[in-house]
């Protein structure tokens, strides 16, 4: 039997609270693995410019003789830059798994991940959210549907509703997110766009056990911009599509008021109503305007080709460790 490599690649940012719990779990796991799979198995921290002692924590934890590869950002790049630091750092893996610090995503969740991945050649096994209803109530509910309605419209390829970055990738899958370009990455939208064979597992997150989430509801809402703007051109077919309905029913209406005009002279003419219909649809243009310099802003940053991330500190810490043993 072949023994697989299987990285365990992980984005930090201040989450030094919840650090020590996700560590003990995370190491009685990969010893399960180790033993059931024969896998070997290594950790990838990226710490995305952290404000608290969360890198710190890192080094100082003993992993043991388990290889353990500690990257810092340069500041603050955002999550998605912080995964695919993991996917370019694990080059060597047979398979990684990508996966949150907060403990929303369970360490133990990664058996069922790797059981199917080595049975059913597999090549991404992603955990999803039966029902947003639940753990997020019927706001962000509905809004999420709204948002997965727009991206997946008109795509050869769909991205699953509820599905988020807890998930297995293979070695193929991993070369193919590395050949992508793009610097403004929604990584969501990326698994859908490379294809492959995958496959779904329901999952409902737990609360948090210690600190707080760092996605306040106003970046929330930048990020789903981001994601719309750099993964589909839908709102400018919608905003096409709007002029259409819009000039066809002006043109309805100045027909009517036309023969309103000659057959009743004497109905007075509503100025407040005029006046109504001039700012909504002035602000209607302000907005369809902000969008497109969305677009147009994303294209300039992306021909500029700057990296998506640049580390201050790549740190391995299997030699430390066996040494410290020795």
């Amino acid at each position: 039997m072949t023994i697989k490599n299987l990285s365990v690649i992980i984005p930090v940012y201040n989450e030094a609270d919840g650090l020590p719990d996700l560590l003990d779990r995370l190491g009685a796991i990969s010893d399960i693995l180790t033993g059931e799979f024969s896998l070997i198995i290594d950790y990838i921290f990226i710490d995305d410019g952290s404000s608290d002692d969360s890198f710190a924590l890192l080094q100082e934890y003993d992993f043991g003789t388990r290889l353990t590869r500690l990257l810092r950002f340069s500041r603050n790049f955002g999550k998605e830059a912080a995964l695919s630091a993991g996917i370019d750092a694990a080059q060597y893996a047979d398979a990684a798994v990508l996966m949150d610090a907060d403990l929303q995503h369970p360490p133990e969740m990664i058996a069922d991940f790797v059981r199917i991945w080595l049975t059913e050649d597999i090549d991404s096994v992603y955990a999803y959210k039966p029902s947003r209803l639940r753990s997020e109530g019927p706001v962000k509910a509905a809004l999420s549907k709204i948002f997965f309605w727009v991206i997946n419209r008109d795509l050869r390829y769909d991205i699953p509703p509820g599905a988020g970055d807890f998930r297995l990738v293979n070695r193929r899958f991993m070369n193919a997110l590395r050949s992508l370009p793009e610097s403004n990455r929604f990584m969501k939208g990326l698994y859908g766009w490379v294809g492959f064979r995958q496959t779904g597992l329901p999952l409902e997150p737990p609360p948090r056990l210690r600190g707080e989430s760092n996605y306040s509801p106003l970046r929330l809402l930048l990020m789903t911009l981001d994601a719309i703007t750099s993964f589909t051109t839908m709102p400018l077919r919608l905003m096409a599509l709007s002029g259409i309905i819009v000039a066809a029913a002006s043109a309805l209406y100045g027909i009517y008021v036309v023969i309103q005009h000659f057959l009743f002279p004497s109905v007075p003419t509503g100025i407040v109503s005029v006046l109504a219909l001039i700012a909504f649809f002035g602000g209607v243009q302000m907005m369809f305007l902000g969008l497109l310099g969305e677009y147009v802003g994303r294209s300039v940053l992306e021909a500029k080709k700057r990296p998506i991330y640049i580390l201050s500190d790549d740190i391995s810490r299997k030699e430390k460790n066996v040494a410290d043993r020795g």
